[in-house]
């Protein structure tokens, strides 16, 4: 399948790269994500604890703790399921059966309670669709989200070379309205 190669070869190029690359361009993304997030009127945000080669959030975290903005993290339910429930503190976070931090916290927000969803990827094709890991989990959790009378903007951050010319994207794959990189903001709106 297209989509596994993708994944595979994603991975690999990830897992190369160096720290020399790494530290500057995820503080570029952060300072570029946080300029964005400046300019937005919110109150409820979903962001992600970082696994892999995933852009780091530590900059973000403290930006918006600065500001009166709920955080809410995904947290694995059964049956492939995701619940976003609120981060406090470093104290709240435990790991889940794949290794991935998340919040212990009871208190959850529905989709149509939060304003700006940021969604990890490993990849996004030039449409904007979101290629993940491969669990579906962000896909069933906001498959009704255009449904919605207020739709939460989605973005994504991470590297230039994730973004593919390919088109890989299904109709059930996450579209994002803007991705940013070290190099620049993609709208695909």
């Amino acid at each position: 399948m297209v989509k596994n190669k993708l994944r595979k070869s994603l991975l690999k190029q990830g897992l190369a790269l160096s720290e020399d690359f790494i530290k500057p361009s995820s503080t570029d993304i952060q300072n570029k994500f946080i300029e964005f997030l400046d300019s937005q009127t919110i109150k409820n945000i979903l962001l992600y604890c970082p696994f892999r080669q995933e852009i780091k959030l530590d900059q973000v975290i403290k930006n918006i703790n600065k500001k009166s903005i709920k955080i809410y993290l995904p947290k694995v339910l059964p049956q492939k399921k995701l619940s976003f429930n609120l981060y406090t503190s470093e104290s709240d976070l435990i790991k889940n059966k794949y290794g991935i931090l998340e919040s212990n916290n009871l208190h959850c927000a529905q989709v149509h309670e939060i304003d700006l969803l940021v969604i990890p990827f490993l990849g996004v094709d030039r449409h904007g669709r979101r290629l993940g890991y491969g669990g579906g989990y962000y896909d069933r959790a906001l498959e009704n989200i255009q449904t919605l009378k207020s739709v939460p903007l989605i973005v994504g951050i991470g590297y230039e070379y994730q973004l593919l010319k390919e088109i890989f994207g299904e109709n059930h794959d996450i579209k994002y309205d803007l991705v940013i990189t070290e190099s620049n903001i993609h709208s695909y709106v």
